[in-house]
């Protein structure tokens, strides 16, 4: 055990929080690096009309149907 003035502090509690620093630390800027590019290109593909939150073969498929009906 680790002795600070009056408090005892367990050596594997003192560990995991050293390994979760230095965990975080290492992994942040590889994840700025992956998902910044992907955001910025999702983003890109959005305004390009790559990517459409509009269904718009919906559309065209309720017309026959109701052409069939008739």
């Amino acid at each position: 055990m680790l002795e600070y003035e009056d408090r005892l502090i367990p050596v594997p509690l003192f560990g995991a929080s050293i390994g979760l620093m230095t965990g975080f630390t290492f992994i942040f800027p590889i994840l700025g690096i992956i998902t910044l590019p992907t955001a910025i290109l999702t983003i890109y593909s959005i305004l390009i009309g790559d990517i459409s939150f509009v269904d718009e073969g919906s559309e065209h498929k309720n017309d026959q149907t109701q052409m069939e009906e008739e």
